[in-house]
Protein backbone atom coordinates (compact mmCIF):
# COMPACT_ATOMS: atom_id res chain seq x y z
CA UNK A 1 0.00 0.00 0.00
CA UNK A 2 1.48 3.35 -0.87
CA UNK A 3 2.01 5.88 2.26
CA UNK A 4 3.03 8.78 0.28
CA UNK A 5 1.19 11.89 0.44
CA UNK A 6 2.14 13.57 -2.45
CA UNK A 7 -0.01 16.47 -2.26
CA UNK A 8 1.71 17.34 1.06
CA UNK A 9 5.09 16.63 -0.63
CA UNK A 10 4.16 18.77 -4.04
CA UNK A 11 2.96 21.49 -0.78
CA UNK A 12 6.58 21.39 0.70
CA UNK A 13 8.19 21.81 -2.69
CA UNK A 14 5.74 24.91 -3.33
CA UNK A 15 6.52 26.08 0.25
CA UNK A 16 10.30 25.82 -0.37
CA UNK A 17 9.80 27.79 -3.50
CA UNK A 18 8.60 30.64 -1.93
CA UNK A 19 10.71 30.14 0.78
CA UNK A 20 13.89 30.75 -1.68
CA UNK A 21 12.13 33.51 -3.10
CA UNK A 22 13.07 33.02 -6.61
CA UNK A 23 11.40 34.68 -9.10
CA UNK A 24 12.23 32.58 -12.68
CA UNK A 25 13.72 29.24 -14.02
CA UNK A 26 15.85 27.73 -14.48
CA UNK A 27 16.52 28.08 -10.64
CA UNK A 28 20.22 28.95 -10.07
CA UNK A 29 22.32 26.98 -8.26
CA UNK A 30 23.41 30.35 -6.27
CA UNK A 31 20.04 30.64 -5.26
CA UNK A 32 19.32 27.47 -3.24
CA UNK A 33 19.71 29.42 -0.01
CA UNK A 34 17.53 27.73 2.94
CA UNK A 35 17.52 28.10 6.75
CA UNK A 36 19.84 25.41 8.46
CA UNK A 37 21.17 24.38 5.37
CA UNK A 38 24.54 25.13 3.76
CA UNK A 39 24.96 24.22 0.14
CA UNK A 40 28.54 24.27 -0.95
CA UNK A 41 30.57 22.62 -3.71
CA UNK A 42 33.08 19.68 -2.91
CA UNK A 43 35.88 22.26 -4.42
CA UNK A 44 35.01 25.24 -2.37
CA UNK A 45 34.75 22.83 0.95
CA UNK A 46 38.00 21.31 0.41
CA UNK A 47 39.68 25.15 -0.35
CA UNK A 48 38.11 26.10 3.08
CA UNK A 49 38.71 22.60 5.08
CA UNK A 50 42.12 21.41 3.42
CA UNK A 51 40.24 17.97 2.92
CA UNK A 52 40.96 16.43 -0.26
CA UNK A 53 38.09 15.74 -2.65
CA UNK A 54 39.26 12.24 -3.04
CA UNK A 55 38.72 12.32 0.98
CA UNK A 56 35.03 14.14 0.84
CA UNK A 57 33.88 11.79 -1.88
CA UNK A 58 35.12 8.14 -0.13
CA UNK A 59 37.07 8.54 -3.41
CA UNK A 60 34.23 9.62 -5.41
CA UNK A 61 31.55 6.75 -4.53
CA UNK A 62 29.58 10.39 -2.50
CA UNK A 63 28.92 11.31 -6.56
CA UNK A 64 27.31 14.57 -7.82
CA UNK A 65 25.81 15.78 -4.35
CA UNK A 66 25.33 14.16 -0.57
CA UNK A 67 23.42 15.81 2.56
CA UNK A 68 25.53 15.59 5.48
CA UNK A 69 23.61 16.24 9.43
CA UNK A 70 24.73 16.01 12.74
CA UNK A 71 27.91 18.68 12.85
CA UNK A 72 25.98 21.01 14.37
CA UNK A 73 22.09 20.73 15.66
CA UNK A 74 21.36 23.93 13.72
CA UNK A 75 23.17 23.21 10.74
CA UNK A 76 22.44 20.25 7.69
CA UNK A 77 25.16 20.63 4.89
CA UNK A 78 24.60 19.75 0.88
CA UNK A 79 27.62 19.04 -0.86
CA UNK A 80 28.10 19.41 -4.51
CA UNK A 81 30.35 18.68 -7.48
CA UNK A 82 30.64 21.86 -9.55
CA UNK A 83 31.56 20.27 -12.31
CA UNK A 84 28.44 18.12 -12.85
CA UNK A 85 26.21 19.20 -15.91
CA UNK A 86 23.53 21.96 -14.76
CA UNK A 87 20.57 20.28 -15.00
CA UNK A 88 21.17 17.41 -13.37
CA UNK A 89 22.98 18.98 -10.36
CA UNK A 90 19.83 21.39 -10.33
CA UNK A 91 17.44 18.31 -10.20
CA UNK A 92 20.21 16.40 -7.38
CA UNK A 93 20.32 19.29 -5.39
CA UNK A 94 16.41 19.85 -5.23
CA UNK A 95 16.65 16.17 -4.26
CA UNK A 96 19.11 16.54 -0.98
CA UNK A 97 16.53 19.61 -0.08
CA UNK A 98 13.82 17.31 -0.44
CA UNK A 99 15.25 15.08 1.92
CA UNK A 100 15.36 17.70 3.97
CA UNK A 101 12.17 19.43 3.93
CA UNK A 102 10.22 15.79 4.16
CA UNK A 103 11.40 15.51 6.94
CA UNK A 104 13.05 11.56 6.69
CA UNK A 105 15.03 10.28 9.48
CA UNK A 106 16.18 7.11 7.09
CA UNK A 107 17.74 6.42 3.94
CA UNK A 108 15.60 3.51 2.17
CA UNK A 109 13.56 3.52 -1.44
CA UNK A 110 10.64 5.23 -0.53
CA UNK A 111 12.21 8.03 1.15
CA UNK A 112 14.01 8.42 -2.30
CA UNK A 113 11.39 7.91 -4.66
CA UNK A 114 9.70 10.60 -2.24
CA UNK A 115 12.35 12.99 -2.64
CA UNK A 116 12.50 12.42 -6.52
CA UNK A 117 8.96 13.71 -6.37
CA UNK A 118 9.74 16.60 -4.20
CA UNK A 119 12.83 17.71 -6.98
CA UNK A 120 10.57 16.92 -10.06
CA UNK A 121 7.75 19.56 -8.17
CA UNK A 122 10.31 21.93 -7.17
CA UNK A 123 12.25 21.66 -10.80
CA UNK A 124 8.89 21.84 -13.04
CA UNK A 125 5.96 23.25 -10.97
CA UNK A 126 2.40 21.65 -11.95
CA UNK A 127 1.25 25.52 -11.21
CA UNK A 128 3.56 26.99 -13.74
CA UNK A 129 3.64 24.35 -16.68
CA UNK A 130 -0.04 24.69 -16.75
CA UNK A 131 -0.81 28.19 -16.84
CA UNK A 132 2.01 28.64 -19.59
CA UNK A 133 -0.19 26.28 -21.15
CA UNK A 134 -3.44 27.82 -20.73
CA UNK A 135 -1.74 30.83 -22.39
CA UNK A 136 -1.12 28.81 -25.77
CA UNK A 137 1.94 26.85 -25.57
CA UNK A 138 2.52 23.19 -25.69
CA UNK A 139 3.86 21.04 -23.17
CA UNK A 140 6.29 18.80 -24.75
CA UNK A 141 9.98 17.59 -23.53
CA UNK A 142 11.77 20.33 -25.60
CA UNK A 143 9.80 23.33 -23.41
CA UNK A 144 10.50 21.33 -20.15
CA UNK A 145 14.04 21.37 -21.07
CA UNK A 146 14.17 25.23 -22.25
CA UNK A 147 11.75 26.70 -19.71
CA UNK A 148 13.10 24.83 -16.69
CA UNK A 149 16.41 23.74 -17.45
CA UNK A 150 15.48 20.16 -16.85
CA UNK A 151 17.47 17.41 -19.09
CA UNK A 152 15.92 15.83 -21.67
CA UNK A 153 15.34 12.48 -19.20
CA UNK A 154 13.96 14.42 -16.18
CA UNK A 155 11.79 16.51 -19.08
CA UNK A 156 10.09 12.96 -20.53
CA UNK A 157 9.63 11.73 -17.12
CA UNK A 158 7.81 14.91 -16.44
CA UNK A 159 5.65 14.10 -19.55
CA UNK A 160 4.97 10.72 -18.25
CA UNK A 161 4.10 11.59 -14.52
CA UNK A 162 1.31 14.41 -16.80
CA UNK A 163 -0.15 11.63 -19.00
CA UNK A 164 -0.41 9.50 -15.64
CA UNK A 165 -1.87 11.51 -13.37
CA UNK A 166 -2.83 15.15 -15.07
CA UNK A 167 -2.75 17.61 -11.81
CA UNK A 168 -4.49 14.86 -9.63
CA UNK A 169 -1.80 15.97 -6.77
CA UNK A 170 -3.49 19.44 -6.03
CA UNK A 171 -1.74 22.04 -4.03
CA UNK A 172 -3.03 25.67 -1.94
CA UNK A 173 -0.43 27.25 -2.91
CA UNK A 174 -0.92 27.34 -6.98
CA UNK A 175 -1.80 31.24 -6.45
CA UNK A 176 0.86 32.09 -4.63
CA UNK A 177 3.35 30.21 -6.99
CA UNK A 178 1.84 32.01 -9.88
CA UNK A 179 2.39 36.06 -8.00
CA UNK A 180 5.59 34.62 -7.21
CA UNK A 181 6.69 33.88 -10.80
CA UNK A 182 4.48 36.13 -12.71
CA UNK A 183 7.09 38.39 -14.48
CA UNK A 184 8.56 35.37 -16.09
CA UNK A 185 5.42 33.85 -16.90
CA UNK A 186 4.34 37.35 -18.75
CA UNK A 187 8.15 37.44 -19.98
CA UNK A 188 8.71 35.21 -21.47
CA UNK A 189 5.21 33.53 -21.53
CA UNK A 190 3.06 36.40 -23.01
CA UNK A 191 -0.50 35.24 -23.86
CA UNK A 192 -0.86 33.63 -27.60
CA UNK A 193 -5.03 32.92 -27.41
CA UNK A 194 -7.22 35.10 -26.00
CA UNK A 195 -9.21 32.57 -24.09
CA UNK A 196 -7.86 29.68 -22.27
CA UNK A 197 -7.29 26.69 -24.17
CA UNK A 198 -7.22 23.49 -21.67
CA UNK A 199 -7.36 20.71 -24.97
CA UNK A 200 -4.05 19.56 -24.37
CA UNK A 201 -4.85 18.59 -20.77
CA UNK A 202 -8.51 17.54 -21.41
CA UNK A 203 -6.38 14.83 -24.23
CA UNK A 204 -4.01 13.82 -21.09
CA UNK A 205 -7.50 13.44 -19.12
CA UNK A 206 -8.82 11.53 -21.84
CA UNK A 207 -6.04 9.13 -21.86
CA UNK A 208 -5.64 8.79 -18.20
CA UNK A 209 -9.21 7.48 -18.49
CA UNK A 210 -8.47 4.87 -20.59
CA UNK A 211 -5.75 3.50 -18.43
CA UNK A 212 -8.32 2.46 -15.48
Amino acid sequence: MDRTNWDEITTRAYLTLLELDVHEFPIAIKKLKLKGVKVISFQKYSKVTGVAIQEITLEHELDDAFLIKGLRPDLQIILYDIEKYPPRLRHTLLHEIGHIKCNHTAHGEVEEVEAHFFAAQANAPNAIIREINRRGYKTDVMFLMNCFGLSGESAKKKIEYLQKYHFQHTNDYDSLLLSQFQGFIDSKYPVRISQYDDDYFDELENERQNWR
